[in-house]
């Protein structure tokens, strides 16, 4: 007997019992929409699954703060380079293309 289970799908009734007008296929559905009526093999790979979704949503976060510091420190380049050509007298216009 899964005990866990069991107290999960109890608070699930429970919860979908206390609307008025439920039927029974409310509940199924409350139950299914809660992952407590698939099998124990969906069960462990829908969890690794979602494990795994929080390890690239971590991964994504931290790869956006490394893009974010990059485009601040390309805009700073971008600042000292303009300041430095403008300092030299460099004019892009007399310069052919």
């Amino acid at each position: 007997m899964n005990t866990r289970a069991i107290g999960a799908a109890s608070e699930v009734i429970f919860r979908a019992l206390s609307r008025e007008g439920v039927v029974p296929a409310m509940v199924a559905v409350a139950l299914d929409a809660h992952g407590l009526l698939a099998g124990p093999d969906v069960t462990a790979e829908t969890n690794a699954l979602r494990a795994q979704i929080a390890e690239l949503e971590g991964k994504l976060q931290v790869a956006e703060r490394q893009n974010a510091e990059l485009d601040e420190r390309l805009a700073e380049r971008d600042h000292q380079l303009d300041t430095l050509l403008q300092g030299a007298g460099f004019d892009e216009k007399a310069v052919p293309a």
